[in-house]
């Protein structure tokens, strides 16, 4: 009687592993042990708060795709002109100051089915370095970082909030919150379903800049499901 129950406990743990996002293919390669943590060991505790001079954004059309999922919304949280607009000209920088990097590719993003896919270009062609996986066993190529920008407390806040792989566009939604940002300002932070959130992905800004390329995306605007 006890085999037969553990070889039912072990049945549905084998199926429900892949679909809690837990699975080192699906999760790879940010650390599964803890939700609140992002991968690598690179160090960026010694970046410092500094404040973007120049540069505003573009964003995309609303469309809602058939299953559901949100993308990308042409409507800014707040009246056109006011003090409260987005504009990277106003962004109190988390992690690296990239307002001046250029754009060299317009950026897409759907929320949905547990997952944010931030569609564009550079995904393939940015080029790529190591850093070590936060479990210290090997390495990992990245070449690139997504941005999530907040207005909280009378300010807009930008961080990075994960790795990303070459061809790899797609991360856990429940990865866009302050305890991957890692940063004061939004370390506490949790997205608000129907608040509007800015996103934007550029090469590699977290810690340091690995490969010595500048390049980043459009920012656009996403109502949070």
């Amino acid at each position: 009687m006890m085999k037969k129950i553990l070889f039912r406990v072990g049945v549905l743990a084998a199926i429900a592993l892949p679909l809690s996002g837990c699975s080192d293919g699906w999760c790879w390669p940010f650390d599964c042990t803890a939700s609140k943590s992002s991968s690598g060991v690179v160090d960026d505790s010694a970046n410092t708060t500094t404040t973007a001079d120049t540069s505003t954004t573009t964003t995309t059309s609303s469309t809602t795709t058939n299953s559901g999922s949100t993308e990308a919304a042409n409507t800014a949280p707040v009246t056109p002109g006011g003090s409260q607009e987005f504009a990277l000209s106003k962004v109190t920088w988390l992690h690296t100051d990239v307002s001046n990097w250029p754009v060299t590719h317009d950026l897409k993003v759907n929320v949905g089915a547990g997952l944010i896919c931030m569609e564009f270009g550079g995904s393939a062609t940015w080029p790529s370095a190591e850093i070590d996986h936060r479990s210290g066993a090997y390495k990992i190529k990245v070449n690139a970082n997504p941005w999530v920008f907040v207005y909280r407390n009378g300010r807009w806040y930008g961080g990075t909030w994960e790795w990303m792989v070459p061809n790899g566009t797609c991360k856990n939604k429940s990865s866009v919150e302050g305890g991957h940002i890692k940063q004061p300002g939004l370390i506490d932070w949790d997205p608000v379903s129907g608040e509007t959130y800015y996103f934007m992905v550029s090469s590699i800004a977290r810690g340091a800049n690995l490969n010595n390329y500048q390049a980043r995306t459009n920012a656009v605007p996403v109502v949070w499901p």
